[in-house]
């Protein structure tokens, strides 16, 4: 058996112990309140199921959160279950301070706890107890109404977000589609190809570099890139880029900064030092030739219509 990548006391290592929770793959919620006319939200993926009868389901909140005197005195909350389309949504709601809610429909539920809109499931509950949890306070929920809509999950794991696929091993196909020429509903979104083919490449690409001895998770090296590509930006301006919410990010770069390849000014500026830009150029380096075996059977024509029209999308959307 394989060395663990990391191990330790939790009281020593609280970096690495976090990156290992990060192992567990949840959902993501944002967990809101109404409080004294007042809405309060925030980002939580400690969402669970509880019991069946009664209907309840826990989450919990740390006691330094801004909105924790909210939700300690709340006699209601909503559980607003995020879909694959709402990354936004979890990093809005990730963020502190007000203004969350600003220009954001929103309906009340029970207690008046706001529901968020397109969301894949929501459950509406009123406070049953609370519970000390070390750090964090346990708030137990009974649910009082529940909706489920035809809608993907948005998914977290190892400090990034993702999105649901079916396993090879138990993928169920629609009766007949296996006979018919036809690709499946879902193949017809250039998105879901696209999300798809990333999937391929990036873990291609990430083995690859292991066994290169090039170093770094998929994460680090997009950190280094995007710190390349803004210069000298806050990381709160570069979370878009990596496509985790702040304080995932704030990991990202610790590790990072650990490894000498990053500094960050007193202004919080961060650059790429003189080691991080080698880092950086050889992983580049490696993935072209990565690149050139992964799409040795796509012609040249193909290839460069591919980064023509990947190039439009950046510039028309970005």
């Amino acid at each position: 058996m394989k060395r663990p990548v990391e191990e330790g006391n939790p009281a020593d290592a609280t970096d690495g112990f976090r990156r290992t929770l990060g192992e567990f793959a949840t959902g993501v919620t944002v967990i809101t309140t109404f409080v004294d006319g007042v809405p309060y939200g925030l980002t939580s993926n400690s969402f669970a199921s509880v019991s069946m009868s009664p209907p309840l389901v826990l989450w919990s909140i740390k006691y330094e959160s801004q909105s924790f005197p909210a939700f300690e005195s709340c006699s209601h909350f909503a559980v607003n279950v995020l879909s694959d389309d709402q990354m936004d949504l979890s990093q809005r709601f990730a963020k502190s301070g007000p203004g969350k809610f600003d220009g954001l429909q929103w309906t009340k539920g029970a207690g008046g706890a706001p529901l968020l809109p397109e969301t894949t499931a929501s459950f509406e509950c009123g406070l049953a107890t609370t519970y000390d949890g070390g750090d964090h306070l346990i708030l137990l929920g009974q649910v009082d109404r529940f909706r489920r809509y035809d809608r993907q999950p948005l998914l977290f794991a190892k400090g990034r977000y993702a999105v649901l696929v079916d396993h090879p091993a138990t993928r169920v196909f629609t009766e007949g589609v296996e006979d018919s020429d036809q690709p499946a509903l879902e193949e017809n979104l250039l998105s879901i190809g696209m999300v798809r083919a990333y999937s391929v490449i990036a873990a291609r690409l990430e083995a690859g570099r292991k066994s290169a001895g090039v170093g770094l998770s998929l994460m680090q090296a997009r950190m280094l890139q995007a710190v390349r590509t803004y210069p000298g930006r806050r990381l709160d301006r570069l979370t878009h880029e990596l496509f985790l919410d702040l304080k995932s990010c704030q990991d990202v770069l610790t590790s990072v900064v650990g490894l000498g390849l990053l500094s960050v000014a007193d202004d919080g500026a961060i650059t790429l030092t003189a080691a991080g830009r080698a880092r950086l150029q050889a992983i580049i380096d490696h993935a072209r030739e990565s690149e050139r075996l992964l799409f040795q059977n796509i012609s040249d024509s193909d290839l460069e219509t591919t980064r023509r029209v990947l190039s439009q999308i950046v510039t028309q959307q970005g």
